[in-house]
């Protein structure tokens, strides 16, 4: 486990790296672990004995809820069992395929336990669903607005439990059609959009981030010039594919990437048809051709 800075050093958070490491998890998926005599476990990863019995163990006390960003396998696969075997209650998105949470959380629910308070955040994007969950530490004596004092007249430490909306060393993959670019740029700006601020990341995948706005303005930069990139790749080949404009933009792929490059380059199309700058005589089809208006 690696803690990093501010209130993931403190008992606050934890994390438990899952063992299901690929070349789309990266080391694994982060599991994350809050609060001390009353436990909520966000995202459980994989369905595997070692890594829920390791949940259970770490966590110390008892797990009051779990809950998951988003419906991936890699995330939520686990999720029933371990809230099975621990009577929590399991809360996320809508059911999604074998993902069925007991209650649905949406934009503005705060889940609490003794001492922490996590708040949901609607973050379409990586998937249609997905969910952030920003943990901060509950004013003394109950649960009230987010970001205020803590009774100590210090701002509270705000970490955002990001899933695979922002990813540790890496970017995150928004691949059609399940992943939806505008909305995905849409979801990372109303986050640099947060007041109070936001602090540092948890994410789905890799290390903490300190910093978080400069990591967050990163990632739209970072949007910004990929779409840019598509744009000058589709002006030089009127009629391409996606699969030709993901080869001219994705020139060094790693192996296995190769069609998660190709859904995010047609991502990327759709947003740009959407923004009246791109045309496709199918924009739903991955292969139909594409000009420049």
């Amino acid at each position: 486990m690696s803690p990093g800075p501010g209130l993931a050093g403190r008992s606050g958070l934890r994390r438990v790296l899952a063992p299901n490491p690929s070349p789309m998890t990266g080391r694994g998926t982060n599991s994350y672990l809050v609060g001390a005599a009353d436990v909520v476990v966000v995202d459980p990863g994989p369905d595997d004995d070692a890594h829920l019995d390791a949940l259970v163990t770490r966590a110390g006390g008892e797990i009051r809820y779990v809950l998951v960003t988003h419906a991936h396998p890699d995330h939520s696969a686990g999720a029933r069992r371990l809230a099975a075997r621990t009577g929590a209650a399991l809360l996320g998105p809508p059911p999604s395929g074998a993902f069925s949470p007991d209650a649905v959380l949406s934009d503005g629910d705060v889940v609490a336990v003794p001492g922490w308070r996590l708040e949901v955040l609607e973050t379409p994007g990586h998937c249609a669903d997905h969910l952030c969950f920003v943990l901060e530490e509950a004013a003394p004596g109950g649960v009230d607005a987010p970001g205020g004092g803590s009774g100590t007249g210090r701002r509270r430490h705000r970490v955002l439990l990001s899933g695979d909306h922002v990813l540790g060393g890496t970017s995150t993959v928004v691949a059609a059609p399940g992943g939806d670019m505008a909305a995905y740029v849409a979801s990372l700006e109303r986050l640099l959009a947060l007041a109070p601020p936001l602090d540092e990341i948890a994410p789905g995948h890799g290390e903490m981030l300190g910093d978080a706005r400069a990591v967050l303005e990163a990632y739209v930069a970072r949007r910004r010039a990929r779409e840019a990139e598509v744009v000058a790749a589709l002006e030089l080949a009127p009629g391409a594919t996606p699969a030709e404009i993901a080869a001219a933009v994705y020139p060094t792929i790693a192996p296995g990437l190769e069609q998660a490059a190709l859904a995010q380059t047609w991502a990327h199309l759709r947003k740009l048809h959407d923004d009246g700058r791109a045309s496709s005589p199918d924009p739903a089809s991955p292969h139909a051709p594409w000009t420049a208006p």
